[in-house]
C-alpha cells in the first residue's frame, strides 16, 4: 500500500471534495464534478492503474482499493464518474494496441485526456444494442448505448459492440466524431448520481477504423471479467459504509449522543472484516475453488453494510435526515445505487439472501 499516495488522496478529499459534496450531489455534470476530477487528474490518480512506462503510477490493488473507498466516503458522485473513466482506461491498458496505447496512456495517466465507458449493454440478454459490420479498413458501428456515464466531460470512450460472429468488439471512440454520428441525449433523470452526466446515446453509422479497435473478445469474455472483478467493485459501498460510521462518530460528540461512539465502533469493526475479505478474495484467487462462494459473499455483504450504515445514519439523524440537503439522505441513495451496480445474477441472489430478515416468521 501507497501511504504518501493515499495521504495526497486524503488532502484533496478533505479539501476539495467533502466541502462540495452537496452541490455535487446536486449539480449538472459540470461543477462542481468537473472541478473535482480535474484535482484527481492533475495529482495523476487518473494513472493509478497504467504503468509506469506510459506515465502512470502503477499502483497495488490494495492502494486502487482506499483511493476508491476514500473518494466514496466523501463524494458518491465524483467517486462512481471518475470509477467509470478508470474502467475505461483499463481497457486501454489491456489492449492489444500498442500504437494505441503509446497514443492514449500518457494523456490519460497526467488527466489531459479522459476517457469513458460505454460496455454495459454487452451484459444485457437478447438482441444485441450495439452492432458491428466489418467493412474495408475497419467497422461500421450502429445502435443505441443505454448508459455512458460522464459524457459532457468525456474525450472519448470505450465502446463495445456485437458481432455477427458472436463475439465482441471494444474499440476506442472519440467524441468528437460528431452529433450526427453519436446523438445524445440529455442528462437522465435519476435520483443518485444524477451530477454523473450520464445519457444515452444513439450511433449513427459510426466509422471505426482498424487502428481504433482495442480488441476482439469471446461473448462470454465480458461475464468472466466480471466474475474475476467481484470484490473490486466492494470498494465504493464500503466507502460509502465508511460515511455512515464517520456521521455516527459525529453525532457521537454532541451531549447525551456518546453512546453512538460504541454504535460507529461496531460497524466499523463490520467493515474493516468485509474489506479484508474483498482484499483476500480479488482476482488472484480467481481459480480456487472456494473463490466465487467467498468473493461474492464479500461483494454482497459490501452492499448490505453500506444500506444498513446509511439507514443507521438517518435513524441516529432523526427527521432532519430527510432535508434533501442532508448527508444520511445523500448516502441512502448511494447505498441503493451500489446495489445494482455490476450486478450478476450470483451477486443479486447473494445479497437477497443477506436482506432477508432472520426473524421472518418468528
Amino acid at each position: 500500500m501507497d501511504k504518501a499516495l493515499l495521504h495526497t488522496v486524503w488532502q484533496i478529499a478533505e479539501s476539495q471534495l467533502q466541502p462540495n459534496a452537496v452541490e455535487a450531489d446536486q449539480g449538472d455534470g459540470h461543477r462542481p464534478v468537473s472541478e473535482n476530477l480535474r484535482h484527481l487528474g492533475q495529482a495523476g490518480f487518473f494513472g493509478l492503474g497504467i504503468p509506469k512506462s506510459y506515465g502512470g503510477l502503477e499502483a497495488d490493488e490494495v492502494t486502487r482499493h482506499e483511493y476508491a473507498e476514500i473518494l466514496a466516503s466523501v463524494c458518491g458522485v465524483t467517486a462512481f464518474t471518475q470509477q467509470q473513466m478508470q474502467t475505461g482506461i483499463k481497457f486501454v491498458v489491456e489492449a492489444g494496441n500498442p500504437t494505441l496505447q503509446r497514443e492514449l496512456l500518457p494523456a490519460l495517466a497526467a488527466g489531459r485526456l479522459r476517457c469513458g465507458v460505454a460496455i454495459s449493454h454487452l451484459r444485457r440478454a437478447g438482441l444485441p444494442a450495439v452492432c458491428a459490420v466489418p467493412v474495408p479498413g475497419g467497422y461500421r458501428v450502429n445502435g443505441h448505448i443505454p448508459w455512458i456515464s460522464g459524457w459532457p466531460l468525456l474525450d472519448g470512450f470505450v465502446l463495445g459492440a456485437s458481432l455477427e460472429s458472436g463475439e465482441n468488439l471494444f474499440a476506442y471512440v472519440e467524441k468528437e466524431a460528431g452529433a450526427e454520428v453519436l446523438t445524445a441525449s440529455p442528462s437522465l433523470p435519476l435520483i443518485v448520481m444524477a451530477a454523473s452526466g450520464t445519457v444515452e446515446v444513439q450511433v449513427n453509422n459510426l466509422f471505426l477504423p482498424t487502428e481504433a479497435i482495442l480488441s476482439r473478445r469471446p461473448a462470454a469474455w465480458l461475464q468472466e471479467s466480471d466474475r474475476r472483478g467481484l470484490t473490486t467493485h466492494a470498494a465504493l459501498p464500503l466507502g460509502c459504509a465508511r460515511a455512515g460510521a464517520r456521521w455516527l462518530r459525529e453525532l457521537s460528540r454532541k451531549p447525551g449522543r456518546e453512546e453512538l461512539a460504541q454504535t460507529a465502533l461496531a460497524l466499523n469493526l463490520e467493515i474493516d472484516h468485509c474489506r479484508r475479505e474483498a482484499l483476500v478474495w480479488n482476482c488472484d484467487c480467481v481459480e480456487h475453488p472456494q473463490y466465487n462462494v467467498h468473493a461474492v459473499r464479500a461483494r454482497a455483504t459490501a452492499v448490505v453494510l453500506a444500506q444498513r450504515a446509511a439507514h443507521m445514519a438517518v435513524v441516529a439523524t432523526g427527521g432532519r435526515a430527510h432535508l434533501r440537503d442532508a448527508a444520511p439522505q445523500r448516502l441512502v441513495r448511494e447505498a441503493q445505487f451500489y446495489g445494482t451496480a455490476v450486478l450478476t445474477p450470483e451477486v443479486q441472489a447473494a445479497t437477497l439472501d443477506q436482506l432477508l430478515s432472520p426473524f421472518f416468521g418468528l
